[in-house]
């Protein structure tokens, strides 16, 4: 268990797909998402979990409610890559209710501290759908600073749309929790 201040961070647990895939194919939650647009099936959900089971280049983990326990999304590291000390963050709040809460902040900072602190990462990549301004805000304010984008990289309700790409430092992190 990886603890924050208002979550923690388990290992995934089987037990939990299919609410994941119903939270992956709400169109609520997945809107500023590069999955789900097309609905995500069981076997897909399951093939997603097997995976992460067997994968040296992924460490994903559920995010649950401190105060209750309650599973509430889900958030990881990809393309973990231990030679050159780098991932890249991918995070969904779930629950409805709990969007523009702080808890996908809290996730974000318990995630980077893991990634900073136990595994010894020197850079963290995260990015977003342009357009979706409050995954852009929280990113920013977390300490990640624009690295790039990949113009016209998605084709979303209708139209094109550039991913944004930021990066933050270790030396970055360090320098911000003091």
């Amino acid at each position: 268990m990886i603890r924050g201040n208002r979550i923690y961070l388990t290992a995934l647990d089987r037990v939990n797909a299919e609410q994941s895939r119903a939270w992956i194919n709400d169109p609520e939650v997945n809107c500023w998402m590069l999955t789900g647009h097309t609905p995500v099936s069981s076997a897909e959900e399951e093939a997603f979990y097997d995976a992460v089971e067997g994968s040296d280049s992924r460490s994903v983990f559920e995010i649950h409610l401190a105060e209750d326990g309650r599973y509430i999304g889900v958030c990881g590291l990809e393309e973990l890559d231990t030679r050159n000390r780098c991932a890249e963050i991918g995070i969904m709040i779930g629950e409805r209710g709990l969007h523009n809460s702080g808890l996908g902040r809290d996730a974000i900072e318990t995630l980077a501290r893991f990634a900073f602190d136990t595994l010894g990462l020197h850079t963290l990549r995260i990015s977003y759908i342009e357009g979706n301004e409050v995954g852009a805000h929280l990113y920013r304010s977390v300490g990640f600073t624009d690295a790039g984008r990949q113009r016209e990289r998605v084709y979303l309700r209708g139209s094109f749309h550039d991913i944004v790409l930021l990066d933050m430092l270790e030396s970055e992190w360090r320098a911000r929790q003091t």
